[in-house]
Formats: structure tokens, sequence, C-alpha cells
């Protein structure tokens, strides 16, 4: 993801939003984005040396964000006009689709860091902001929640994508809730 003009600004704004939905409204400053969107992390695994809470896109500056960052490793996406459309699904001319290229390398990050989920929200120029997790998350979320819109990818693992509006109305505790 890019780190200067719409990109960083998209992190800022997710980070804040992130912070306000954590805090029931209060706080905007509770999570911001890791060094490097996460490569410090990256390239120290590489020598098998950890870097606490520096994976993915988002940590915690406050530790009252700890229990979220501890179970949801969080990429953010910011762009990609064509290449995200579901028929990409159908027509694309060869490879994997782009969304599920995100998850694969972003679930490969959430094991190494020993998350539970992967979240990747992402933003389409003048589109709302969405959320892929898991449809196993997803399924858990729809039982504690009800029926929400979403749509289903079907890939080497199931896939969820609803969007971010509908996510931050979640409670916090169910990312703090034990076995979840």
């Amino acid at each position: 993801m890019p780190t200067t003009g719409k990109g960083a600004e998209f992190e800022r704004d997710i980070c804040k939003k992130l912070s306000l939905w954590w805090t029931e409204g209060e706080r905007d400053d509770v999570f911001w984005r890791t060094s490097g969107s996460g490569s410090r992390a990256t390239t120290r695994g590489k020598l098998s040396i950890d870097t606490a809470y520096s994976h993915g896109d988002v940590t915690f500056i406050d530790p009252i964000g700890k229990p979220f960052i501890d179970a949801c490793l969080i990429e953010l996406k910011r762009g990609y006009t064509d290449s995200i459309s579901i028929l990409d699904l159908l027509d694309r001319p060869s490879g994997k689709m782009r969304l599920v290229e995100w998850w694969d390398k972003a679930h490969e990050e959430k094991v190494f860091s020993g998350r539970k989920w992967t979240i990747i929200i992402f933003k389409r120029n003048r589109r709302e902001p969405c959320v892929l997790m898991c449809w196993e998350m997803f399924k858990q979320l729809r039982d504690l929640y009800g029926d929400l819109e979403h749509i289903r990818i079907r890939a080497k693992v199931d896939l969820c994508v609803i969007k971010l509006s509908w996510f931050l109305h979640i409670h916090q505790t169910f990312f703090t809730i034990e076995g979840i």
C-alpha cells in the first residue's frame, strides 16, 4: 500500500475510526499505523526475529486496544479500481483474484504473528470501505448479530465481504470473548 497521498490518508482515517469504535466514540488515538505498514516485522521475521505488534498495517498505541490487535491482523488497501470487481472471478486473464492474493499474503502474516483472525479493510475509488474476512469469522458474527448483507467468495478459503459501516456496529466484546 502506498504510504503517501490517498493511501496514507486512508490508513490514518481507518485507524481513527477503529479507535472511536473501540472506545465507543470517546477517543480517536488507540490504534495507529505500524512502522512501514508491517514491513519491518516481515523483514525481521525472515531472520526469525519477532517484532511484537508490528505485523499488518494497524497496531495499538494505547494498551486498551491490545485485545483487538491480539485477535486480528489488519491490512488496509486503497484504490485498485478495476482489479477487485466481482467480475474478476469470471473474466480475469489468469492467476488469482486480487482479493484472494491479498488474503493469502495477510493470512501468512496472521499465522506468523499468532493472531486468530485476518481482516482486510479496502476501499475502491468513490466507493464505501469494505471488510474482507474469512467465512468462519463472519458466521460467528452473524450468529451474534443476526443476518447481514454480504458477498461470499469461494476460493481456497471461503471469504466474506461486508461494508465497514456495518462492521463498526459490532461490539468490541466479540474480540475479547474467550474462544472467539
